[in-house]
C-alpha cells in the first residue's frame, strides 16, 4: 500500500444505486447512491477546450489511492462511479487500474474526467 502521508486528499467515491425502468431494465439511480471517503492523490493530467460546437472545458485527472477506504475497509471502484473532491465532480473514465506487487494488490490508478460547459 501507499504510505498514507503521501495521500493528502480526502475524496468521495460515489456508487450509483439501481432501479428498474419501465421496460424492466436495471439502470443507475443516482438518487440512491452511496459515498465512501477515500484518502488519495489527485492530479490533473491534461486540460483542453472544445470550441467546435460549444465552449467546453475538458479535464483529465488521475486519482491514486490504496485499495481500502478511509475506515480501512476494502474499496471497490467501478467505471460507472463518480468521484468528488474540493468542489469538483468527476466521472471515472474507464475501468480503474489495479497496480500489484508480486504478492498483492498495492493501489488503484483511477482515470477521471470532468467536462464543464
Amino acid at each position: 500500500m501507499i504510505d498514507e502521508s503521501l495521500l493528502p486528499h480526502l475524496v468521495e467515491v460515489e456508487h450509483p444505486g439501481t432501479r428498474t425502468d419501465r421496460n424492466g431494465n436495471e439502470v443507475a439511480d443516482w438518487s440512491t447512491s452511496t459515498r465512501t471517503d477515500v484518502w488519495g492523490w489527485v492530479q490533473q493530467n491534461t486540460g483542453s477546450e472544445d470550441n467546435d460546437q460549444r465552449a467546453a472545458q475538458i479535464g483529465e485527472w488521475l486519482l491514486l489511492c490504496n485499495p481500502v477506504d478511509a475506515d480501512g475497509q476494502p474499496l471497490t471502484v467501478y467505471g460507472s462511479d463518480r468521484v468528488h473532491w474540493g468542489g469538483l465532480h468527476f466521472e471515472v473514465n474507464g475501468p480503474p487500474g489495479p497496480a500489484y506487487t508480486p504478492s498483492e494488490l498495492h493501489h488503484y490508478e483511477i482515470r477521471l474526467k470532468t467536462v464543464e460547459g
